[in-house]
């Protein structure tokens, strides 16, 4: 389903107060194995890795598969009611639950026979009643499934086109799901498996990348908009934006990251409000991570070069930034990449870079995690397409 999502990486941000790397940090080489094949998402579950796969076969069906430390598979769960889902976003919440979001079509109604009287039929010639035609995927789709992998519940909201989730993240009071239905933006609140009233956020020139959901049930969203949102009028060519949603489902905030003659777009968020995503001026593309405060005002930044990809993330005190680059990056040395290459920036609390991690074989970067049992493992793709699971520790 990442074909159906095709994010548009266009990011800039103009912050006063850049960070750069004091002294000279050299690049250390990290791991990589494959992942499971057709794998789209992950999550980590403690020690455990939960894939996530969309696969076909008489409908598309969901398939999540869990590994532990070892390489040894756990269980495998299989999501099929008969008709098509589609799962493109994937999380765990702080009990362990796995909660996997996507789109689903409808059960087809089920016809009585008729019976004909009164029609000669000396021949007994049976009539082929055709096939049913295949349900629309019209439906926002949420699964729960326990830690064991158990499917613990199916939560269904109708639509009138397909509807496509971008993001999801889970708390203890709920999940907060975002996506695009009808070329517009939307995020929408759902709990106990109840969905509440869907929020639109502008038109087609607007898209929502990100979502983070607050213990108080409220969300930030984060995004890029062409257009004027809340009043706030566009000051590049596009701008990212932040955008703090209310419990009830409001927009109470819009905070627009600017720079003139540039597209710029937050792709990566996080729960602390560290983001990420590309800075695009004329012919030259930046990856910019920003850590704001809880009212969007930023504390730290920095520009890297980049070819635009990008995920981030805070945990265990540190920040982490996976992007790609076609080049040397200044204060890292021993990185001189002669094709595009992964590479992880470790950020301690003030933005100061503290290590530097290169991948090889790995370009594109799809997703970072972060638990305890396990660490900082990513997911990234290679040039040919094929994904694997990637770790700041050397093997």
């Amino acid at each position: 389903m990442k074909r159906l999502l095709g994010i548009l990486f266009l990011l800039s941000l103009p912050i006063t107060s850049a960070v750069a790397a004091p002294k000279s940090i050299p690049v250390q080489l990290g791991s990589s194995f494959p992942a499971p094949a057709n794998t789209e998402g992950f999550t980590l579950n403690g020690k455990n890795i939960i894939y996530l796969q969309n696969l076909t076969a008489k409908s598309s069906d969901v398939v999540l598969t869990a590994f532990d430390l070892s390489g040894t598979q756990l269980w495998q769960r299989t999501i099929d009611s008969g008709v098509d889902e589609v799962a493109t976003a994937i999380t765990a919440d702080p009990l362990g639950n796995i909660w996997v979001a996507g789109s689903a079509a409808s059960a087809p109604a089920v016809e009585s026979a008729t019976v004909l009287t009164g029609i000669d039929n000396p021949d007994a010639v049976n009539v082929d009643p055709g096939n049913s035609l295949r349900p629309d995927v019209n439906q926002i789709a949420l699964w729960k499934i326990s830690p064991a992998g158990e499917l613990l519940a199916t939560y269904l909201s109708p639509q009138k086109s397909l509807p496509i989730v971008t993001a999801i993240s889970a708390t203890s009071s709920g999940v907060s799901i975002i996506g695009t239905l009808d070329s517009k933006s939307f995020e929408v609140n759902a709990n106990a498996g109840l969905f509440g009233k869907m929020l639109s956020i502008g038109t087609a020139k607007s898209e929502l990348n990100a979502v983070a959901r607050n213990a108080d049930g409220s969300t930030s969203v984060f995004g890029s908009s062409a257009e004027t949102l809340a009043g706030k009028k566009v000051a590049g060519i596009r701008d990212g934006v932040l955008i703090k949603i209310s419990k009830a489902g409001a927009v109470t905030s819009v905070v627009r990251s600017s720079a003139i003659k540039a597209s710029r777009s937050w792709i990566s968020a996080d729960a602390t409000n560290l983001v990420s995503g590309p800075v695009v001026t004329g012919k030259i593309i930046e990856t910019a991570i920003t850590k704001f405060t809880t009212a969007f005002t930023p504390t730290w930044t920095l520009r890297v070069p980049s070819t635009g990809a990008s995920t981030s993330l805070s945990a265990n005190g540190n920040s982490y930034l996976a992007f790609t680059s076609k080049g040397s990056v200044s204060g890292i040395s021993g990185f001189k990449p002669t094709l595009p290459t992964l590479l992880i920036l470790t950020f301690d609390s003030k933005g100061v870079i503290k290590a530097a991690t290169a991948i090889p074989g790995l370009v594109t970067p799809i997703s970072l995690q972060y638990s305890a049992g396990r660490g900082v493992v990513g997911l990234a793709s290679s040039s040919d397409g094929t994904v694997s699971i990637f770790t700041l520790v050397s093997r």
